[in-house]
């Protein structure tokens, strides 16, 4: 079977089930793989990284991608496959920019399962139907690499970082003030918790939790220097429900308390911010100066964390 409309060629529609203990080995391929979870559960490995598809999950092999697959539970699994290779170089330029990644988006699996349904039930024009429900799965997840920014300036310097790891950071700096969780990151972007915890940090060097953190204290250095508000009030509006866990992650990457930082940055200090002294390592000076958290700054931090556990650890030895 084979169909053509402009940009996008089907090459393989079906409905696959895999029995128990069964798999394919480490393999790639010059034409894209969709497979989307029906029922059950599978083994799915991107390289070195591996991770257990279910219901709801689809992944996008890019050509070239090594990848394997397999079944180690004791139920079938149940799943779509669409194979499908790119006629034009705008569209093949938007999925060459796309990450190895895990999709979870209900949107997603109705259009797969759509393009699947045209063949299971041999409609009329199922080739045209297909490859148009196709074309526009294709725009729909590419949608975080085709964001244009706006030009305003981000909290996280996020130059060199994933399409993904740029659309977490836009959302939590979007909502911040929220009582978020991983299972909100997660939902909020359209991928599984454990693929996209994996992945931020292999791309961005700090956990997302780091980050959100990170974001809101800078939010709240802002609040403090800027502002007569009280501190509690602060915490509250950046997310912080609770004043002495409030007070320790401030500590933690400015280096002094909340209200140690009001009275050292007053405001004859703030009419001369031109006059202080740049250091790329200062989370202030970014408050100060108004400028992005720099991967000198998050860089810094990572170092000191790491130093502290390892002090930890020499510390439990003795």
């Amino acid at each position: 079977m084979v169909s053509v409309i402009k940009d996008i060629q089907l090459l393989w529609v079906y409905s696959s089930q895999m029995e128990p203990g069964f798999g394919v080995k480490n393999h790639s391929h010059d034409y894209f793989h969709l497979l989307s979870i029906i029922d059950g559960k599978m083994n799915f490995s991107f390289g070195d990284d591996e991770y257990t598809l279910q219901k709801g999950d689809i992944v996008l092999v890019r050509k070239g991608t090594t990848h394997r697959f397999g079944n180690d539970t004791s139920t079938a699994v149940k799943y779509y496959e669409v194979k499908f290779t790119v006629l034009t170089r705008p569209i093949s330029q938007m999925l060459a920019s796309l990450e190895d990644r895990i999709y979870r988006d209900e949107f997603a699996v109705n259009l797969v399962a759509y393009i699947a349904n045209e063949y299971l039930h041999d409609k009329t024009l199922k080739d045209e139907s297909a490859t148009a429900a196709l074309k526009t799965l294709v725009y729909y997840l590419t949608s975080d690499a085709r964001y244009i920014s706006k030009g305003e300036p981000s909290i996280i310097d996020t130059t060199g970082f994933s399409p993904l790891a740029k659309r977490v950071i836009s959302l939590m700096t979007e909502r911040y003030a929220e009582n978020l969780t991983l299972d909100d990151i997660s939902e909020g972007v359209g991928t599984t918790k454990n693929y996209l915890c994996n992945a931020f940090k292999r791309n961005t060097g700090i956990t997302i939790i780091d980050c959100l953190n990170m974001i809101r204290v800078r939010k709240a250095a802002e609040l403090i220097v800027y502002s007569d508000l009280p501190l509690a009030q602060v915490a509250q509006m950046c997310g912080y429900v609770s004043a002495s866990h409030f007070n320790r992650v401030f500590m933690r990457y400015v280096g002094i308390p909340p209200g140690q930082c009001r009275r050292a940055y007053s405001y004859d200090l703030l009419l001369k911010r031109n006059e202080v002294q740049r250091n790329t390592d200062s989370f202030m000076y970014s408050v100060l100066a108004g400028k992005s958290i720099s991967s000198d700054i998050i860089d810094g931090f990572e170092q000191r964390k790491s130093e502290k556990s390892d002090m930890s650890d020499q510390s439990g030895e003795e």
